[in-house]
């Protein structure tokens, strides 16, 4: 049999495997690659580039082992850097964006400093391996990351679960302590005098550091704040002057009035004039700068009972706070001073920058505190102590769908909706992403808050006369009962019955000049029905209900469906509802409850009128009151880190006007249900008066 040699090269089956190289030397281990021959297809070409990427990710790896330390310290710095400039912003925002980003920052601060104290203590001889022959300086570095884990003084705690697990911390701060002393011990000791001098100097800053963010996290914890006796608001305040400044008038009735403020926080009967107690602060409300100064003086009493619970102001207000302070920042800068003076040319020079950027850094905060805090002196009444806003939630866009959806959450929703729809998945299992989406935030604008605080001074004035309702009265006198059976399902009726009234009076009117106030009206009643709606749905906790909120919305949307798919039906009489609630108070009917409700509604005729929409307005402020007046202290504090709510200026506001479930006077919802709620009353004090939200002769 002849072969041909044309006829072997053309076959490229039979082609000789070409030789294999070895790598070039210094590249670690050794690797056989194809050497490349003209017209070998692709497939060899790959073998050789997968080679050269095994070859980068080798070197890019050993090259960040051998940097890793520092950069876990200069991103430690960085997070620290970030909490500093935003952990303030969170009390006067409700951007979601930011608080992920601000609780992301504030565990990895802590994260990526605990992670590198740990490293240190069992990899210092990298240091040595990376550093050329020079003496490594990252042992110096431990201290600062004590100081790290302190934390900034604008976000000692992120929420009051942090201050609740205060002793988890402090067993960190022994752990971390015990391993920085450890690493110091175990560094070379052919170190400088001034160097270890300056380290050790370093190092009782960073206990401090950290010792006040601990202490701090006790202080702020719910249980100190029922046990403390407020001695630190019990110090005598300068008096007040006519020649003071309007602002120092507002800052001083404040401060006066702190010691009542964490009595009511703690529902320790605030407000009432007791041994201990401060007396109240007076502000006349009859007038609009009246107003404006009574809710100036809650927003700062709000403020500074923030900075309580979540910064390390409470501690650094005390002598010895102030003491380890300025102890503190004399030894860091008297580190800074030995470490200049000292020999650094036999460390590396990265390392030697890096300690540079730290101590400047530092500095650097210190001194940006103090410019903000000047700032803030400037032109203090111009700066928003809380979001300033009212959160929104209109219904109408998860039930019906909305007919054109205008925002981008909106139209999110919408799609996410109909894509669902094509798989079977119905609307009542998107009602998270609608919770989410569909909530809006508009200004907390001066009509609305003047309007809560004249409501509320007004309910406390109800004793020989009553709120009339001359628009309302039947519907209300008629559904009254309804609110005792579930104030959820009473919320979700009213709120659609609201929007579709309003809607019908804007219509009315749309041909009128001159709206005038009765446009504000229902901009305000529309902003307090869509606000319980946002706090029944965002934060049922804050009221007093008896189902959760996600299934009071299901049942709804079932009931309006159904009862728009028929007619005039037999239906539950009021009597017979009542005797109902009165056997079986808990074993109401939920769905016929709500079904009832609606048909009452759809049943009674209000007119469209500028005072139905101002009894309206009133109709949700005493909502608004109730929920208050039934709420406590540690949902009003945990809300302070997302930028404050309405209802805690309204708590804040029936306290002073001794009305709560702590206070003088309770508030009760409706006077037809003293009987129902007689149990709940029964130990009360003889002389306890109390104020209905509705009441009926």
């Amino acid at each position: 049999m002849k072969f041909s040699l044309s006829s072997t090269r053309s076959d490229p089956s039979s082609r000789v495997p070409p030789p294999l190289d070895l790598l070039p030397p210094g590249h670690g281990d050794v690797r056989l690659i194809r050497r490349p021959v003209a017209g070998v297809p692709g497939g060899r070409r790959r073998s050789c580039r997968g080679a050269l990427k095994f070859i980068i990710m080798k070197d890019f790896m050993k090259l960040y082992h051998q940097r890793e330390i520092q950069l876990l310290v200069l991103l430690s710095f960085t997070l620290q850097m970030f909490l500093f400039f935003t952990g303030s912003l969170r009390r006067r925002n409700t951007n979601v964006f930011l608080r992920v980003s601000i609780w992301t920052a504030y565990l990895g601060a802590d994260f990526t400093a605990v992670y590198a104290l740990g490293y240190l203590s069992r990899h210092d001889d990298i240091q040595r391996q990376m550093s050329g022959g020079t003496q490594p300086l990252a042992f110096f570095w431990a201290s600062f990351l004590l100081i790290h884990l302190g934390g900034q003084d604008s976000i000692a705690a992120f929420s009051m679960a942090d201050n609740n697990l205060w002793l988890r911390h402090l067993l960190n701060l022994v752990v971390q302590v015990v391993l920085a002393a450890y690493v110091f011990w175990k560094s070379p000791a052919r170190h400088s005098a001034e160097l270890l001098v300056s380290g050790v100097l370093v190092f009782v800053a960073g206990v401090i550091k950290y010792g006040e963010r601990t202490l701090s996290l006790k202080c702020g914890r719910f249980k100190s704040l029922e046990s403390s006796t407020g001695d630190h608001y019990k110090k005598r305040f300068p008096e007040l002057n006519d020649s003071d400044h309007d602002y120092s008038k507002v800052v001083l009735d404040a401060l006066h009035s702190m010691l009542n403020v964490h009595n009511v926080f703690a529902a320790r009967n605030p407000f009432v004039n007791g041994p201990e107690s401060s007396s109240p602060v007076v502000v006349a409300r009859d007038t609009v700068q009246g107003t404006k100064k009574m809710l100036k003086v809650v927003e700062l009493e709000l403020a500074i009972m923030y900075d309580d619970l979540y910064t390390k102001a409470l501690v650094l207000r005390t002598r010895i706070g102030m003491i380890l302070r300025c102890t503190s920042h004399a030894c860091s800068l008297l580190a800074f001073a030995l470490f200049l003076t000292c020999d650094k040319r036999r460390y590396n020079g990265v390392d030697v920058a890096i300690t540079y950027s730290l101590f400047i850094g530092g500095f650097f905060l210190d001194l940006s505190a103090v410019f903000i805090f000047i700032i803030d002196i400037g032109w203090p009444e111009k700066r928003p102590r809380w979001s300033n806003s009212i959160g929104q939630y209109n219904l109408l866009n998860w039930v019906s769908g909305g007919d054109q959806p205008r925002s981008y959450n909106q139209k999110v929703v919408a799609l996410v909706r109909r894509l669902s729809s094509l798989v079977g998945v119905g609307k009542e299992d998107l009602f998270w992403l609608s919770k989410t989406l569909d909530t809006e935030y508009v200004e907390a604008d001066e009509k609305t808050m003047e309007f809560v605080v004249k409501g509320i001074s007004s309910l406390s004035n109800e004793v020989s006369e009553q709120q009339q309702w001359q628009n309302l009265g039947p519907l209300l006198k008629k559904i009254r009962v309804c609110f005792v059976a579930d104030m959820g399902c009473a919320i979700v009726v009213m709120h659609i019955f609201t929007q579709v009234y309003l809607d019908t009076v804007e219509a009315a009117a749309a041909g009128d000049e001159g709206g005038g106030d009765g446009d504000d009206m229902v901009e305000v009643c529309r902003k307090l029905s869509n606000y319980m709606m946002y706090l029944f749905v965002n934060h049922p906790s804050m009221l007093p209900l008896n189902a959760s909120s996600e299934a009071t919305v299901v049942e709804f949307a079932k009931s309006r469906e159904e009862l728009s798919r028929t007619q005039q039906g037999s239906k539950m009489t009021l009597d017979e509802l009542y005797n109902i609630i009165q056997q079986n108070k808990d074993g109401v009917s939920r769905e016929g409850t709500m079904e009832e409700m609606y048909k009452m509604i759809l049943e009674e005729d209000v007119q469209p009128s500028w005072g139905a929409v101002e009894e309206m307005a009133a109709m949700w402020l005493r909502f608004l009151i109730f929920a208050a007046g039934r709420s406590n202290g540690k949902v009003h504090a945990a809300e302070l880190a997302s930028g404050g709510e309405l209802i805690t200026f309204a708590w804040l506001l029936m306290a002073r006007e001794g009305l709560g479930e702590s206070e003088r006077r309770r508030v009760r919802l409706t006077s037809t249900i003293s009987s129902i709620l007689s149990a709940d009353s029964a130990g009360a004090a003889a002389d306890l008066k109390e104020a209905y939200a509705f009441f009926f002769n």
